[in-house]
């Protein structure tokens, strides 16, 4: 909901700025004109050259401090995309001085993270292996490709977030809201995704070789072509089709149990 009504008000701030900024103006000036001096009783206008009346022309001055408040706030709405675009600029700036000086932790690069995809930006090929984003609010977020290695981002929210051919190695989700993620093809390679929630989260073709899934939500998780080799799925929550066309090897199962040999998995098989 929080993300449509977002999406709603960009478009309408992309309809306003394509008004001319003279147009925007004259049009409000004058529609307030018209109310004072509509309102005001002893002016009448039956002619364009009632409008040069003393009356007329009174009014018009009593209300020049309401015109120019009006004026000044058009003039600053239509200056929004130049300031938001600053702001842009000054939040890459600290993600990518952090990553550039491997700062692992950084509460400004969290809030400057979280900030640009509030603003609807995306955060694809992002550059923060390494980085401390424990807790950080990115649901739905744009993050292919983003190269995430070594990150903690435990209890993290990235639900519904497209994290599709993203370098997670050695990352650290435990305790995050991944429902609905995508991680098609990501690299997930001694990933730590204990009691992570991947509730209906797509894994398929993504490399977990060596990652522990221990106690995960895993109902509806798809695995299709996915590499489960050497990973830890004891007391993972899932029903055993999830694991369909999954490859398996030295795999640790929900039950405890070690499948040694290398297989596709399929339930038939069972």
């Amino acid at each position: 909901m929080y993300w449509n009504t977002s999406k709603l008000v960009r478009q309408l701030e992309g309809w306003i700025q394509k008004i001319p900024t003279w147009l925007a103006v004259l049009v409000s000036v004058l529609v307030l004109a018209t109310v004072a001096v509509w309102v005001h009783e002893d002016v009448a206008i039956k002619s364009p050259s009632d409008l040069l009346k003393r009356e007329t022309l009174r009014v018009f001055f009593e209300n020049a401090e309401s015109f120019a408040i009006v004026a000044a706030v058009i003039l600053y709405f239509k200056g929004a995309p130049d300031r938001k675009a600053q702001k842009h600029y000054e939040a890459w700036r600290v993600i990518d001085n952090a990553a550039a000086t491997k700062l692992s932790t950084s509460y400004a690069r969290i809030r400057a993270l979280e900030d640009l995809h509030n603003d609807g930006v995306s955060l694809r090929l992002l550059e923060a292996n390494g980085a401390n984003l424990v807790r950080i609010q990115l649901s739905q977020a744009h993050l292919v490709e983003a190269n995430l290695q070594e990150a903690d981002l435990r209890e993290a929210n990235l639900q519904g977030a497209n994290l599709a051919e993203a370098l997670l190695q050695g990352a650290n989700f435990q305790n995050a809201n991944l429902r609905g993620i995508n991680l098609r093809g990501a690299q997930l390679q001694r990933a730590n995704l204990r009691n992570a929630d991947l509730t209906g989260a797509d894994l398929q073709d993504a490399d977990l070789q060596g990652a522990n899934l221990r106690g995960a939500e895993l109902w509806q998780t798809k695995f299709l072509g996915a590499n489960l080799q050497d990973a830890e799925l004891k007391w993972a929550e899932l029903q055993g089709m999830e694991l369909n066309g999954a490859k398996l090897g030295r795999t640790t199962m929900p039950d405890g149990s070690v499948e040694h040999q290398a297989v596709e998995y399929w339930v038939n098989q069972l």
